[in-house]
């Protein structure tokens, strides 16, 4: 029997392993903070999935699909084999670089991108580009509606290595991938499908967690919104200790990027003498930021000891090679920084 062509770009790749007559993929975690893992699923938890993926996002053969990083983590595997398997032709860059996705997109009509990504993208020519396929689910409405004004249908999805797709957004609305059953227990995603991965490489632990009835879940909180559907509201790996209170980087940040102007935002905590730690917020926006405004602003959607105590205006975020939030290095730039900028 013939290979699919998925099958051949999965081989390609390196993530397709073999052994005594059985298939399955290894993929390695993308997160902005914690070690990477070693992901295993079957071939059928992503090559079922392919036509659901084709008619949500409405990439065909006819496409030139850009894939702006490598595909070591599942997000641009995934993108390489979907790809494949419609027959679209995929422009791929060894890395991240926004100049090089720019010059790219002269001739890509759908590219696979996060939302870090997309919002630099904004800021150049975006050539031909018809469809993004954004993960992350936590794009800010001026990103959004700026893709949209540049004749852009941004096609977003919240998911996660371990769980594949769980939820994607085709108009206002994130809703449950097809054949995806999402359970909110105590605001935490429970999720059951055909898509699940089986679990980690042998002496590999990570945030997976199944129960008895077939779901499983990473720990991702989100809310159900009448009109918007799932709300993801981040995992809460990410903390602050600030005066004796836990505050979660992704409460605060889903806070902010709500904030008109706003188009990114990373939280972080820096050392602090008394405090143990302080809130600080980067934001990266339209216009000049009025950092003392967007203060204010924020000060109505936030307890007194969440508020960030620290703001700062950057042109973009730095990301991984992955294309997610870098963290660890917005914190580093943070610190190597002589005087921080803090509001009165």
């Amino acid at each position: 029997m013939r290979e699919s062509a998925a099958r051949a770009a999965l081989r390609a790749m390196g993530v397709l392993r073999e052994r005594d007559g059985r298939s399955w993929l290894e993929l390695t975690t993308s997160g902005t903070s914690a070690a990477p893992r070693t992901v295993l699923r079957s071939l059928a938890s992503w090559e079922d999935s392919f036509g659901h993926v084709s008619r949500l996002t409405g990439i065909t053969d006819d496409d030139r699909v850009l894939v702006p990083a490598p595909p070591s983590g599942s997000m641009f595997a995934f993108a390489h084999a979907h790809a494949a398997h419609v027959g679209a032709e995929v422009v791929a860059l060894d890395r991240w670089s926004v100049t090089d996705a720019a010059a790219a997109l002269a001739a890509c009509t759908a590219a696979h991108l996060t939302p870090g990504m997309l919002a630099a993208l904004l800021e150049r020519d975006l050539g031909t580009l018809r469809t993004v396929v954004c993960a992350g689910a936590s794009l800010p409405e001026v990103v959004r509606r700026r893709a949209h004004s540049a004749g852009v249908t941004v096609v977003d999805y919240y998911g996660a290595a371990e769980l594949s797709f769980v939820a994607m957004r085709v108009g206002a609305r994130l809703d449950p991938f097809p054949e995806v059953e999402v359970d909110l227990r105590e605001g935490v995603v429970w999720a059951r499908s055909p898509w699940l991965a089986e679990g980690y490489a042998p002496g590999q632990t990570g945030p997976l967690r199944r129960d008895a009835d077939g779901f499983a879940t990473v720990g991702d909180r989100a809310r159900w919104d009448p009109d918007t559907g799932l709300v993801v509201l981040g995992r809460g790996d990410d903390v602050v200790t600030t005066g004796g209170v836990t505050v979660l980087c992704a409460d605060v940040e889903n806070a902010v990027r709500s904030l008109p102007e706003v188009e990114a935002v990373a939280v972080v905590g820096t050392p602090h003498g008394g405090l143990g730690e302080v809130v600080e917020a980067v934001v990266v926006g339209t216009g000049a930021l009025d950092l003392g405004i967007l203060h204010e602003q924020a000060s109505a959607l936030m307890t007194r000891s969440h508020l960030p105590r620290r703001w700062h205006h950057w042109d973009a975020l730095p990301l991984t090679a992955a294309g997610k939030l870098d963290r660890a290095e917005v914190r580093a730039r943070l610190l190597a920084a002589a005087r921080p900028e803090e509001p009165a």
